[in-house]
């Protein structure tokens, strides 16, 4: 066959196809369209979330669009083909948008696990941020669609295919099935072993990887197909519980015997109350002035230990339960999911086993004890009981009743924040008694949220009008940023009323107090305004994001500023270590402040680890590091602890997932080693 005859032929074959392509993509526009628009709607999403429209690994749900195009071939109508597509664009811009919107609340992405949030996480919210890009994106292309394909059923309401298209059609669904079905097993090593993952896991986000779509049947198949339990023996565990014991610091036991107040400061910042250095767009407020403002909190600081390197990136659920039992599992929430677990870790049962059975271990909140399911949960964390707002309401009542004053003012029920100082004042017996040694753990709520004008608030924003009146040419970060402040006086007011009745009762010189902060003030993006920190490439280091207050009083130690870091996970055994008990450092995820070990911060809610000035999606892929504070030793020292720390993980989550600790004969040999330890 000579050239001319081989071009010819060649020429006539890609005619033939193109004019049969043609043909094919004329009679199934809709379903192309349908395909082409359904991508846009997915990168556009995506893009408004990470920042780029391109995906690592993007076969789970292209696999899935495949599919459900092949299936779309076998429907013989147009006014069907329309109408199934434009419903599944319309569904897929609002699974985008809410899966969007949830990113933008809470800089989390979607799991299965939020279901168990749904009541309590979107309940109280003022008001929900739309991710406009998103929003507009999905609704352009599916209006567009609609519009087009009604315009086309005027023409063509018939398809013409040949007898062959039902085989091509499965065939095309069948594939695109295959794909995604290959695709969740290839990319799901950590369903094999999702702790390898998290040692060298390379994924960078799970919406950058798979998708919003994507992501969404990835946990499907997390929750379901991919589900895997550990298999460990009750002496692989008892080896690994048992391996390591804490060494006291030159403070062991310097608070043994005393009470223990633990109060957990909703979104409370350095910044708001003292001169912080990292503070660079704070209020104009002289040092004198926020004396002034915070008196209480000014002398508090001055009179303890200050944790200046500790640092929080979680939810206030997890941060909760973390400074009352010290460690965290993966993959589900404690508060829902192991609501009933026998947990003899936490600060409450360990106190009533190894020292005071008679100990009185309550906890408030100035919310309603339902939310995050705290009534059932802290009943499992040995506390005797929760008073909420409604108890507080019933208590200011009965003061009135009796001839009193009004301590409390129920104001959740007006979609008002309640005031943390009506709280101490009205339930400081109950807190702070004389008649027996208590453990007391107060939540906060004040400073919780949306920071706008408030009735209940008009003191405190009088005090800070007098220092520094809010102007009509405040932008609108200043605006939040001095309704904040507001907030944190009346942190302030209670705190006073704090100390002032431990004083007055006599038990302030053997109370240990320990005040942090739950997470930064994220509502708004105000930490970030104040910090000017916007993002990895930024001039000032990214975790400092994330760093808030720690501050433990105790009349047997002097004010000190410790600089190491720290986190969340290191109260607990801060306090053992100052009251003088000695534990198995396995079950905890922290070190005591006052040691010399670092803690790493694994971050449950956010998924990867923590330390200054380094942030890694797994130990050994890392998302940010600041060059200037971390040196080649100071990295090498992150991933052995993270490393470690992901060991500890591993045995925490069999140990939740299993209830080990409901065999009565595990527990009882964990009260026999912890006695036999502190004998």
């Amino acid at each position: 066959m000579n050239k001319d005859v081989f071009k010819e032929k060649v020429k006539t074959t890609v005619r033939v196809v193109y004019e049969k392509t043609k043909d094919w993509v004329k009679v199934n526009r809709m379903i192309v369209l349908y395909f082409l628009f359904a991508v846009l709607i997915e990168v556009i999403a995506v893009a408004a979330v990470e920042g780029s429209p391109f995906l690592s690994r993007p076969f789970i749900s292209l696999g899935l669009l495949i599919c459900i195009c092949g299936l779309m071939l076998l429907v013989k109508k147009n006014s069907k083909r329309v109408g199934i597509c434009s419903a599944l664009l319309v569904l897929q811009a609002i699974v985008d948008l809410v899966f969007s919107v949830i990113f933008d609340m809470t800089d989390q992405y979607f799991d299965f696990g939020m279901f168990n949030l749904r009541n309590d996480a979107f309940g109280i919210l003022e008001s929900i941020p739309v991710n406009f890009v998103t929003f507009y994106a999905g609704l352009f292309f599916c209006v567009l669609y609609i519009v087009y394909g009604s315009r086309i059923l005027k023409r063509d309401k018939k398809i013409t295919q040949g007898k062959r298209s039902k085989w091509y059609s499965l065939g095309v669904a069948a594939l695109g099935l295959i794909m995604t079905t290959v695709s969740l097993f290839a990319y799901n090593p950590l369903k094999t072993d999702k702790y390898e993952e998290m040692l060298n896991g390379k994924q960078t986000s799970a919406y950058a990887s798979y998708g919003m779509i994507g992501n969404f049947v990835n946990e499907l198949a997390n929750a379901t197909v991919f589900k895997k339990r550990q298999n460990m023996s009750s002496e692989q565990v008892e080896n690994f519980i048992y391996a390591e014991e804490s060494k006291p610091t030159q403070h062991f036991g310097v608070s043994k015997g005393n009470n223990v107040v633990v109060v957990l400061v909703e979104s409370f910042e350095w910044f708001s109350f003292i001169a912080d250095e990292i503070a660079f767009n704070r209020l104009p407020i002289e040092e004198e002035q926020l004396a002034e403002l915070f008196p209480n909190l000014t002398k508090f600081y001055n009179s303890s230990v200050v944790g200046n390197n500790f640092h929080s990136r979680e939810k206030t659920d997890i941060a909760e339960t973390l400074s009352i039992m010290g460690c965290y599992p993966t993959d589900s929430y404690v508060n829902y999911n192991y609501d009933e677990n026998v947990m003899p870790q936490t600060m409450p049962i360990l106190l009533k086993e190894l020292e005071d059975a008679n100990i009185q271990a309550r906890s408030f909140h100035n919310g309603f004890k339902t939310f995050y399911n705290r009534k059932q949960v802290h009943d499992s964390f040995g506390f005797e009981s929760l008073t909420d707002m409604y108890d507080m309401e019933k208590m200011s009542q009965a003061s009135v009743a009796n001839g009193g004053e009004q301590t409390f003012v129920n104001s959740m029920v007006s979609g008002t924040r309640n005031l943390d100082y009506e709280m101490i004042n009205t339930c400081k017996d109950l807190m702070f008694p004389t008649d027996k040694r208590f453990y007391t753990f107060i939540t906060t709520i004040t400073m919780h949220g949306v920071y706008y004008e408030r009735e209940n608030l008009a003191l405190e924003q009088e005090r800070l009008s007098a220092i520094y009146p809010l102007t009509e040419e405040a932008t609108e970060e200043e605006e939040l940023l001095w309704h904040y402040v507001s907030t944190v006086i009346n942190f302030d007011r209670a705190l006073g009323c704090m100390m002032e009745d431990l004083e007055k009762k006599g038990l302030l010189d053997n109370t240990t107090i320990v005040l942090y902060g739950d997470h930064n003030t994220y509502y708004h993006d105000l930490s970030n305004y104040v910090k000017d920190i916007h993002g990895y490439e930024t001039e000032n280091c990214f975790t400092d994001l994330y760093r808030v207050p720690l501050m433990i009083y105790d009349q047997n130690l002097e004010h000190e500023v410790i600089n190491k870091f720290a986190c969340t996970a290191d109260i607990v055994p801060t306090l053992l270590d100052l009251l003088g008990i000695k534990y198995f450092s396995n079950v905890y995820f922290g070190n005591s402040l006052f040691s010399q070990k670092e803690s790493v911060l694994y971050s449950r809610a956010y998924d990867y680890f923590l330390r200054k000035g380094i942030i890694g999606r797994s130990v050994n892929s890392i998302l940010y590091r600041n060059d200037e504070l971390v040196t080649f030793a100071a990295m090498e020292s992150f991933k052995r602890d993270a490393t470690a720390l992901v060991e500890k993980i591993r045995y925490c989550d069999f140990i939740f997932e299993e209830d080990y600790f409901a065999n009565r004969s595990h527990y009882k040999k964990y009260f026999a080693k912890m006695k036999e330890l502190n004998s």
